[in-house]
């Protein structure tokens, strides 16, 4: 069970955490960073997952990447094709596993060695598993001089009752003849695949379709019901298939975005509440405003999965991709925004500049604003508060510690580490600084009150 105790009483007061919004079976994060135990009995090869051995929180294990130098040099030139490699875990060897970069900032905007990497145990060999696990994702904290912004959401997510990927933080090292002996990579967070496992082990019945936005495009737009059209250009899709592929069958998402382009605001509430868990919605769009997380369905519209499922009948929202939240992105070009106007965000309108489909209908329905703005009130007096929080981020952070000093490929320095939980960290100018792990919980926590009230 992944609580820390001393917030147990404040959860109970402030934020009673059930995961009936998202039909799932049991929570594994919980709120907030505590030991990480996780749940499930398999280990080895070809069982049941045991989360409790790939997402540790009790300490920072280490895993070792091995390939041959003719493959390194692949990877290099191509970074996101898998290529055949080695990973090593407390004396375990997985041998001839799928290795490959993953990101898009995160790769392209970060110039040392410290990469994201995926690994993907059953990409040549589909009898290998790690502890139960096809797959582990390995990031790097892409603009986070915490190192921990991830873990936070991923956490407050689960805390507000929505599905939420387990993380642990690991120690990585790399071997390439002729080019690195046993490199410290430095201190990543590996996060939960959002797969078929995901489904086991939340949804009774999980055999329904799941869907993933894409980096760009997914702006839940009618583009009709050709769905070829929401799968070009094939390099880079707005969406993306993620199970019963074979089948291919695009049926029930294209219903879904038929009912939010095409049915009147008078039938709307009827019409989308047959298709969509609106409370879970509603859930993920609170946690994307407290936390200002705007590389989301809230922002850019990206970093999501839909899940289709099939014992209610509707799609449920699963976040993705957390290194942004506590306002680290702000938007692109012109339209960004500043430190100042992220602690600002206006709960009523809780979207960048531009349009934001799925948000601004559903806000449009008076019960579903009320419902939202009362989520967000549920949070901010709760699980969200500096009472429940600062103690949390002390506990991370005195936990990695150690182990990120000696991470020299990390994007910032020690001294930004150390000073990021108590203060903001200058930038270029000052409103578009990095803003401090707890100045942001206790400053947004002030503005939201502000605007809704306690």
């Amino acid at each position: 069970m992944r609580f820390v105790r001393i917030l147990l009483a404040f959860l109970i007061v402030g934020c009673i955490v059930t995961l009936s919004n998202c039909g799932g079976g049991g929570s594994h994060n919980k709120f907030i960073f505590g030991t990480g135990t996780g749940t499930g009995t398999g280990t080895g090869t070809g069982t049941a997952p045991d989360y409790s051995v790939a997402y540790n929180r009790n300490t920072l294990d280490e895993y070792e990447i091995e390939m041959s130098a003719a493959n390194w040099q692949v990877l290099q030139n191509d970074p996101f094709v898998y290529v055949s490699g080695t990973l090593k875990f407390k004396g375990e060897v997985y041998n001839n596993v799928g290795i490959r970069y993953k990101g898009n900032s995160s790769f392209f905007a970060v110039p040392g060695i410290k990469k994201s990497f995926k690994i993907h145990f059953n990409e040549y060999d589909l009898n290998i598993r790690f502890h139960g696990l096809k797959k582990l994702n390995f990031h790097n904290s892409f603009k986070d001089p915490a190192i921990m912004r991830e873990m936070v959401g991923y956490d407050v997510f689960e805390a507000a009752g929505s599905p939420a990927s387990r993380t642990s933080h690991i120690k990585l090292y790399v071997t390439v003849p002729d080019t690195y002996v046993r490199e410290f990579f430095g201190v990543y967070v590996s996060v939960e695949q959002v797969n078929k496992d995901y489904l086991i082990d939340r949804y009774p019945e999980n055999e329904g379709n799941l869907y993933k936005a894409g980096r760009t495009g997914a702006d839940f737009f009618w583009r009709g019901w050709d769905k070829s059209a929401y799968k070009t250009p094939v390099a880079n899709p707005p969406y993306e298939k993620k199970t019963n592929e074979i089948e291919d069958d695009w049926t029930d998402f294209l219903t879904l975005l038929d009912v939010i382009n095409n049915t009147p605001d008078g039938t709307f509430k009827t019409e989308i509440e047959k298709v969509f868990n609106v409370d879970g919605f509603l859930t993920h769009l609170a946690v994307n405003t407290v936390t200002v997380h705007m590389d989301s369905v809230s922002g850019r519209g990206a970093n999501w999965y839909l899940y289709h499922n099939m014992v209610t009948d509707k799609f449920e929202f699963i976040p993705w991709d957390l290194n942004m939240v506590f306002g680290n992105f702000r938007g692109l070009g012109p339209t960004q925004i500043d430190a100042d106007a992220v602690l600002a965000l206006d709960v009523y309108n809780p979207t960048l500049p531009g349009t934001q489909l799925l948000v601004n209908r559903m806000l449009n329905v008076p019960e579903y604003m009320d419902a939202y703005v009362g989520k967000v009130r549920d949070l901010v007096n709760g699980a969200f508060t500096s009472t429940a929080m600062h103690p949390a981020i002390d506990d991370i952070y005195n936990r990695i510690k150690a182990d990120v000093y000696l991470d020299t490929h990390k994007q910032y320095s020690n001294a930004a580490f150390d000073d990021c939980i108590e203060q903001d960290i200058p930038n270029d100018t000052d409103p578009r600084r990095t803003l401090g792990m707890k100045p942001f919980v206790t400053e947004r926590v002030a503005n939201i009150i502000s605007q809704i009230g306690p």
